[in-house]
Order: structure tokens, then sequence, then C-alpha cells
């Protein structure tokens, strides 16, 4: 076992260890004076002198001898020893009572403790209880939230910072009104610095709720945010177009560019002005914006604005039910159309023709009832043209149909040059069957014909003097060969070579061929 000596024991070992110094000093002839310093150094005790010279190994020897005795037991005061000379009072002075004084117990010395089974290890003290609650400097709740602002298309940062806490705050971000996953306005936080941060683009969805919670892992408080967001500084108006005598619809954006719509379309044109007719009207409700688009008059509603135009007899009235403006062209010719709001204004061309374009023919597509199937057909005048989902196109002699089937009808009046002309609603439709249903659709700009009779049907569409007929054959319930499979009727069948690209029905047909659907686009309604 490894232990640390007595110091009685130490004490000896170094006396011994002198007195060798001393013997060995001898031997070489080294003076008195010398092993005298060194043996008033060491104190040496009275029952280690020695009288005789020695080599130096048995000096060593002699010294480990009485190092071995004195680890086994300290030899006692009445003990003979060998006799010192009577001249040299040191050693008598130091070992006066060298084994009867106490001496402290060196480093490394085992000592008697207390029983450590009466302490509790630090390990399993209780953790102190927190002393400084973690506080906001102003209250707040989900109902009374702290109110800060933010602008569209500017820079937004805050930085929360709660009081109090035993250690450093961490701050918690959670979005209340909206899905961070979904976010258009880009918002971020920082839970170590605690600050919030976004470029917001967006006012359309209000205000940005957050509760924010900080903690120092001990104890929290909630704080509810609420971040308003303000449109940019306004720098124009837009505007959706509705023309009187035509389907088409255009948007003019806040610099003044022009996007039509055309019935049906897939997507949008920039066009440089808009077509009119001498007689016809158009309606404006102009909405000032910001650069990001949003609008900046605040309300609800829309707000009132004002239309100017370059040609003086134009007539403009405000329409306080619809909130828009109403300008009707009284003469041909090109002008400039300007409308106001909230100080800013935007200004686009109107072409205004001597009459309106003659009408060359109707398009007319049909779909069925169920929009399952994916077939379409297209009637240009009297001919019909079969498009399969999966096909190719053909011409057919009818439309296949089942009893009580209701099948969707989408015409428009067109031009020379495949432009639509007037609005579906200055269509008549007309059966040979008087059963049949006709209703139309002003949400889709269509009409619906359902047949309760089983029997051949014609469905005359006609624009004035113009006219287009489709021919259906509407077989029983019971007979499932037309009604499964929409196939064409075999009667008067030819195979489909492609539609006359020049023909004035071209736009419709392919549109029919890609599936769109003569649909009115309504800005006014996108807008609001």
């Amino acid at each position: 076992m490894n232990q640390s000596c007595k110091y009685t024991l130490r004490r000896n070992a170094a006396i011994g260890a002198a007195i060798a110094i001393v013997t060995a000093s001898s031997a070489f002839g080294i003076g008195a004076s010398v092993a005298s310093a060194a043996t008033d150094e060491a104190a040496a005790p009275s029952s280690t002198t020695t009288s005789a010279p020695q080599d130096a190994t048995t000096a060593a020897t002699a010294t480990t001898a009485t190092t071995d005795s004195d680890t086994q037991q300290a030899a006692p005061d009445d003990a003979p020893a060998d006799p010192a000379p009577a001249t040299d009072p040191a050693p008598t002075t130091e070992t006066a009572a060298p084994d009867d004084t106490p001496a402290p117990t060196p480093a490394g010395t085992t000592t008697p403790t207390a029983d450590p089974g009466t302490t509790t290890p630090a390990a399993e003290q209780p953790a102190p209880e927190a002393s400084t609650p973690v506080t906001w400097a102003e209250p707040s709740t989900e109902d009374a939230p702290i109110v800060l602002t933010a602008t569209a298309g500017q820079p937004f940062s805050h930085t929360f910072t709660a009081q109090g806490g035993d250690g450093p705050l961490e701050y918690l971000f959670a979005p209340v009104n909206f899905d961070p996953t979904n976010d258009v306005n880009g918002w971020s936080w920082n839970e170590q610095t605690g600050v919030l941060s976004a470029t917001p683009k967006s006012t359309i969805d209000g205000p940005a709720l957050f509760l924010v919670t900080a903690t120092d892992m001990h104890q929290t408080a909630k704080q509810y945010v609420q971040v308003d967001i303000e449109p940019g500084a306004p720098v124009g108006v837009t505007f959706g177009v509705d023309s009187s005598d035509s389907d088409v619809s255009w948007q003019v954006d806040a610099d003044g560019t022009i996007r039509e719509y055309t019935p049906g379309g897939t997507g949008e044109t920039v066009v440089s002005e808009v077509p009119a007719t001498v007689g016809s009207s158009m309606t404006l409700a102009g909405l000032a914006v910001d650069a990001l688009g949003n609008r900046t008059t605040p309300g609800d509603g829309y707000p009132r604005s004002t239309v100017t135009s370059t040609t003086a007899s134009d007539g403009v009235v405000w329409d306080p039910n619809w909130s828009a403006n109403t300008v009707t062209f009284s003469e041909p010719g090109t002008r400039t159309l300007t409308v106001s709001e909230g100080g800013v204004s935007t200004s686009f061309t109107v072409r205004v023709s001597e009459a309106p374009a003659a009408v060359a023919g109707i398009a007319v597509g049909v779909l069925p009832a169920d929009e399952t199937s994916g077939d379409r057909w297209g009637v240009e005048g009297d001919v019909i043209t079969y498009y399969p989902a999966d096909g190719d196109a053909q011409r057919v002699d009818a439309i296949p149909a089942r009893q009580g089937d209701r099948v969707q009808i989408r015409a428009l009046a067109v031009d020379a040059d495949g432009q639509p002309v007037g609005d579906h609603t200055d269509l008549t439709f007309t059966s040979d069957v008087a059963s049949d249903r006709i209703e139309y659709d002003p949400e889709a700009a269509a009409t619906w014909v359902t047949f309760d009779h089983a029997s051949p049907h014609t469905i005359t569409v006609a624009y004035g003097d113009v006219t287009s007929t489709i021919r259906f054959e509407v077989q029983p319930t019971a007979t499932t060969v037309a009604s499964t499979t929409h196939t064409p009727t075999a009667s008067g069948t030819l195979a489909y070579t492609g539609a006359d690209e020049s023909g004035p029905l071209a736009w419709a047909l392919g549109l029919l061929a890609s599936g769109a659907g003569l649909l009115v686009w309504r800005l006014r309604r996108r807008l609001s």
C-alpha cells in the first residue's frame, strides 16, 4: 500500500543522509567545518552519531539501515546511543524531544474525516430556484398586440429585448395568422438575437401576427406583436377595360402596358392599343397602386376615379353603383384615355373604327356533360369535327348523346380574321325538338342543352343572319353503343384532313383542339 511516511521517519532519514555526507567528506579529507555545517543543517539525534571514518559504501549502507530501523519503530528516549562528540552541542539541542513533540500531518497523509455518506454529493444538489423573472417592458395579448409597421418593398427589421432571467435569453417566434411555408413576404427571425426581419411585398393578406417567447430555459415570457404592412408610394393606376361590343377584356398596368385576354384563351397577349367602334362604350375602374401592385388608397370599396379623353366628343359618366367610369365613343379615330386616382394617373391608346366588323361566322364548341372523356366537337357552319381525347380528328354527321344528357355549347360570332365580334349573349339558340331545355350559364359564358327525347336533334345558333347548325344523334338510355363510347355516327363519316387555317373559325377550332373553353375573363372580378 502506498502511503506517505510520518514526519519523524522523514526527519531521521534526512539526518542519516547528512551523516553519510559528513562521513564521505571526512574520507576525502574535506574540512571539519563543512561537515559541521552539514550536521547543523540536518540536526542529527544522538542515536545516529558515528566517530570513525567510513568509506562511501559503508556510510550509505549505515544510513539505509538507520532509515529502515526508524521506519519500523522510532527509537525511545532512553535507548542506548553512540557517544556524540562533546564539542558538538547542536545534535543535543535539535534532539531534545524528537519523538515526544506532535508533528503536523504532511500533505498526502491520510487523515480521518467525517463519514462521506452524511454529505449530499454535488450532483444530487437541487438546482437553485430562478431568482429574476423574465419580463417584457410592454404587456400584450393576442387581442391587444404590440403594433409595428412595415412598408412594402422596403427592408424591415425589429429587435425584441426582454428583461430579467438567470442567464442568456433566447427568443422563439411563432406566426399566428399565416403559414410560414407559404409566406409571400419572406419573414425570418434569429432566436439568439431576437431580430425579426423581411422585405414584404404584398399587403393583400393584411397584418402579420407573431407570438414571441423569451426564455432563459427555466422561465418564459410571451409577447404578441402585429406588423402592419403598408403599401409603398403610388406609381400609377391599374384598371380593367370591358367593351360593350366584344367579349375580349384588357388589363392596363400602372406603367401603361396593355394585356389582352381573349375568351377561352390560355394566357395573355400584350397589345399596343384597344379596339372599339363608333357608338360602343368601355367601362373602366381604376386603382392607384405602388411599384409592387399594392393598392394605395385605403378602404374596401373601389375609390372614385376619373377618365379623360383627347377626343372632346367622347362622353364620360361615373356610375356610383359599379364604382366605374363609362366612356362612349361618338366618332372614329385614335385617342388617348387617361385614368386618374389617388394622385397618380395612367394612359393608354384606343382606336375607334367606323362600324363593327362584319360577322363572317360563328365559332362553336361542344363539350360532353360529364367532362371526363376528353372528347370535343367543333362546328364551323354545317361541318362538325370530332376531336377524340386520344386519336385523330374526324368529320362526322352528328354528335352522339344519350337521352337525358346535358351538353355545353360555347359559341361566339367572329369576323373574317377569326376575332370575336359581340358577346355570347348576342347569340340565339333554338332546337327543332320542343322538349329540349336550353339554359344560358353566365359564369361559363356558355349555353346548356338537355335532351329529354331520344331522336335526331338540330340546334341552331344565330347571330343576325349568320347561323350555324349542330346535329345531335340522341340514343335511348337503354342503348349503350353511342353513350358509352361517344363514337361518332358512322353514317357519312369522312376522314378529317385538317381544318382550314385561313378560315374565320380557325381561332375557335384551335381552342377546341387544345381543350380550352371560350370563357369570359372579367378583370373587374379579378381585381375585386
